[in-house]
């Protein structure tokens, strides 16, 4: 499936039927899980732990597991476990556990980021297993409940008008136009922080149609706190506010977001991780990305 298609399709699942993913379906998962675990997880520091049996899950977590507490209910659950409260760690985590929901969707199966900042040592404790380390977030997963309607995502024709409804973590979040994002000339900047990228710059580039879909990366209560500073031969990616540990996540989730489009629209895709010491409270860089 092209990559625009999964942006502009994918949406978050807060309703799954009452049956578990079939055989061949979880196989695909367990393979990918345990792939990313052992050629990237070990050395990054994170893991997806994947949870079968969700009933235990929810039962564990209803009430304080969720945003504001409210708990989503489904059949599988992947947990991101982390080794330790870390930037770097986060983005990395938040990348490959936003790849676990593109493979999910490829299979024809819906999920939902869920937030686990509520949540009490017990209740996280038993969501690792016996294992060392901190879950801050859970993917939910399953056969989603279908519903009948004249603008299911599914059908969705895309182009450069299309309208967007993208929250990964099951916030309800409806918009009717596209003016609830910030636009292309909000989130980019030219050599350095502040400096408006004009779209000319951004044409002369070649860029703009990479922009302007990843501003669309979903984001924590929709609020895109990423922004793209555009240098000669590549962007640093950096966050507003970052004092908030969720922007770090958002990241991740862009990171994922700009390299599936790179790839897909044939420019160069690697990236690596900033460590960004100058110690400003206004943004800070987390990323390189070659474009």
């Amino acid at each position: 499936m092209k990559f625009r298609e999964f942006m502009v399709n994918s949406h978050s699942t807060r309703e799954f039927v009452d049956i578990g993913v079939v055989e061949q379906d979880m196989k695909e998962i367990k393979t990918y899980l345990d792939e990313v675990n052992s050629t990237v997880g070990k050395e990054k520091g994170f893991s997806l732990i994947l949870i079968e049996n969700g009933a235990v899950v929810y039962q564990n977590l209803e009430g304080s597991g969720g945003y504001g507490g409210v708990m989503i209910k489904g059949p599988h659950y992947i947990g991101l476990r982390l080794d330790k409260a870390d930037h770097e760690i986060e983005i990395f985590g938040a990348f490959y556990m936003q790849s676990v929901v593109k493979k999910i969707y490829d299979l024809g199966l819906g999920s939902c980021w869920i937030t686990l900042s509520e949540i009490s040592q017990a209740q996280e404790e038993k969501l690792l297993g016996g294992q060392k380390g901190i879950v801050e977030h859970l993917l939910v997963f399953g056969k989603p409940v279908k519903k009948e309607s004249s603008t299911d995502k599914h059908t969705t024709v895309i182009s450069c008008d299309t309208k967007y409804e993208q929250n990964p973590y099951g916030i309800t979040m409806i918009t009717t136009n596209d003016e609830s994002r910030l636009s292309v000339v909000d989130t980019v900047f030219l050599q350095n922080w502040g400096n408006v990228a004009p779209f000319s710059e951004m044409e002369k580039r070649g860029v703009l149609d990479l922009l302007y879909y990843v501003r669309n990366s979903p984001s924590f209560q929709n609020i895109q706190p990423c922004r793209l500073i555009l240098k000669d031969g590549y962007a640093e990616l950096a966050v507003v506010n970052p004092e908030r540990e969720e922007n770090y996540t958002d990241a991740g989730i862009m990171l994922f977001t700009l390299e599936g489009l790179a790839k897909e629209l044939s420019f160069p895709s690697n990236w690596h991780f900033i460590q960004d010491d100058s110690g400003s409270t206004e943004y800070r860089r987390v990323a390189h990305f070659d474009l």
